[in-house]
């Protein structure tokens, strides 16, 4: 019996704010560099809510900014603005 190695969580846009960083903390930096875009801290203010309720409240960039996220778990799948 092998030790079975946990695979990466693949963050969707249908996560939390909470999930992500739970499982992924460089996310707080990431995050963190749309604060100034949306005006207030989006950890702060929307903790609690998924994703994309966050990029649709402060119209982000949502591809660019899941991108970014995906970099962090180095997982292969890009995102496309039709995944919103």
């Amino acid at each position: 019996m092998g030790i079975k190695k946990k695979s990466p969580t693949v963050i969707t846009p249908d996560m939390t704010l909470l999930d992500i960083v739970e499982k992924y903390p460089d996310a707080k930096e990431v995050l963190g560099k749309y604060d100034t875009l949306a005006g207030e801290c989006l950890l702060c203010y929307n903790l609690f809510d998924p994703l994309k309720k966050v990029i649709e409240k402060y119209g982000l960039n949502g591809e660019k900014l899941m991108n970014e996220l995906h970099a962090l778990g180095q997982l292969p799948r890009k995102i496309s603005s039709n995944d919103f």
